[in-house]
């Protein structure tokens, strides 16, 4: 791999800022220091700019499938780190739904074979739960796979009831197997049964048009399931990784929960600090490009997600991406516009991936609500800890990997849509001009992107992240 040193730069980790040079020696960080004789192969100057750890999204859905396995997300596991690596992020954490006629872990075993064909950066994925009558024995699988597969994180869905919703039986007993286990258990928190019983009145009064997807899914129906999923996890022990929280009602269920001790964590996503239903209730069958679960809420939801953010009650900054095109791509069945003015039928998703470090950056450190050590840890540090691979990653020290990104703090750049490296035809935030982005990006000493926007990176040539147990101070 050679050597690289990087100079002149402040390195930022989650709990500190210093002026330092970073020695990379073999995909590992070497050395740390200040007016060093150091030699290496190859130098970047990092005057005026930021080294932070590689970025860690812990929620992506890559070439993941829908309805039934009949089509699946647009990026797969190599453009989908393509984009990730242009955006700063050296590490993914995917997801994997047990195929109809295969168990669970026999599914995960054959995602993770295909990821690690495609992949540039380094992944892991979280086991999603099914429900009890699509796999009896499970738990046993639940069990294999903390044991020896890498799966420390298990995904619950109190949504989607008849297809992915698990009963508050089933949370318990998986909520208690991951306590046992060492394991994290984390929740799509929505009341199915409220969001299924509003979407049918919706329906009957004729109010099908993309917009009404929000109203289907109510603050009400969020929060009531954070709340729900909080307590069952207390009465068993367990920890808890609330995913995608959108609502303001939800993070204050959230916050009010950690202020009493309680073991919970929870995520939040960039559509949900800078996009807005206002930005799509207008737009007809258009709308389809924002619609997501939970759902991108009202503006004035949004300063109650920065408080958490600010308070550290929302842990995490993560994207969610599961991109899907309006527009038809030759080799994927209909997607985005499959059934223009019938919210029910849009695929739920939105793309994020090579998005969501700038997007931070700009609403939260740009802005003044954020310092640059409290932005690593919520879109690296934190998640490295919460899903075991610190401090191996997440963090800018002697004995790490090298995942590095040199950050320009004043950069004038301007997100586009023709711009972009995720394949999706559309993006959230075309037109937004942000003043920070990577400009050197490596991974496990690589230089996958350097000062002019190239890329060096190969499928295959990212790792899987064998991950240990959830570190939780």
């Amino acid at each position: 791999m050679g050597s690289t040193l990087i100079s002149n730069g402040t390195v930022v980790n989650a709990d500190s800022a210093i002026r330092a040079d970073v020695l990379v020696r073999d995909g590992r960080i070497v050395a740390l220091g200040i007016g060093s004789d150091w030699t290496a192969d190859h130098v970047i100057d990092a005057t005026g700019k930021l080294v932070i750890p590689g970025g860690i999204d812990a929620h992506t859905h890559l070439e993941y499938p829908i309805d039934g396995f009949t089509t699946r997300t647009a990026d797969d596991f190599y453009t989908g780190t393509v984009a990730a690596a242009h955006g700063g992020t050296t590490t993914i954490l995917d997801f994997v739904k047990k195929e109809p006629d295969r168990s669970l872990y026999d599914t995960y075993l054959r995602r993770r074979d295909a990821a690690a064909q495609r992949c540039v950066v380094d992944f892991g994925l979280h086991a999603i739960v099914p429900p009890r009558d699509q796999q009896p024995d499970v738990l046993d699988d639940l069990r294999r796979l903390a044991a020896g597969a890498g799966a420390a994180s298990w995904k619950f869905f109190m949504a989607y009831p008849g297809t992915q919703m698990v009963d508050d039986g089933e949370l318990l007993e998986g909520f208690e197997l991951a306590a046992e286990c060492g394991a994290l258990p984390m929740v799509h928190a929505e009341n199915g049964h409220m969001v299924a019983r509003e979407t049918r009145r919706l329906i009957d009064s004729g109010k099908t048009a993309e917009h009404f997807h929000a109203t289907a899914h109510g603050h009400d129906s969020e929060a009531e399931a954070v709340h729900r999923a909080i307590v069952l996890a207390e009465s068993v022990g367990a920890p808890l990784y609330v995913v995608h929280v959108s609502s303001a009602a939800a993070a204050e269920e959230i916050s009010r929960a950690r202020a009493d001790g309680r073991r919970v964590w929870a995520e939040t996503c960039p559509q949900y600090l800078q996009v807005a239903y206002e930005d799509y209730a207008g737009l007809g069958d258009k709308a389809a490009a924002y619609l997501c679960s939970p759902p991108i809420r009202e503006r004035s939801n949004q300063e109650g997600l920065w408080k958490a953010l600010v308070t550290g009650a929302m842990a995490t900054v993560a994207t969610d991406h599961a991109g899907f095109c309006l527009h038809q791509p030759d080799d994927l069945p209909p997607q985005k516009l499959r059934s223009p003015g019938y919210f029910p039928k849009v695929p739920n998703g939105v793309p994020g991936i090579e998005d969501r470090l700038m997007v931070l950056w700009e609403g939260g450190v740009a802005s003044g609500r954020i310092d640059p050590c409290r932005f690593v840890d919520l879109v690296s540090t934190r998640p490295a800890k919460l899903f075991g691979l610190f401090p191996r990653k997440g963090i800018v020290a002697v004995g790490a990997d090298a995942d590095l990104v040199v950050w320009d703090p004043n950069a004038d750049h301007v997100i586009t849509t023709a711009g972009t490296h995720m394949r999706t035809d559309y993006n959230l935030y075309d037109g937004m001009r942000v003043t920070g982005k990577p400009v050197h990006v490596l991974s496990r000493g690589d230089h996958l992107v350097d000062a002019s926007g190239s890329f060096a990176g190969a499928a295959g040539r990212g790792l899987f992240a064998d991950r240990g147990a959830p570190n939780l101070f």
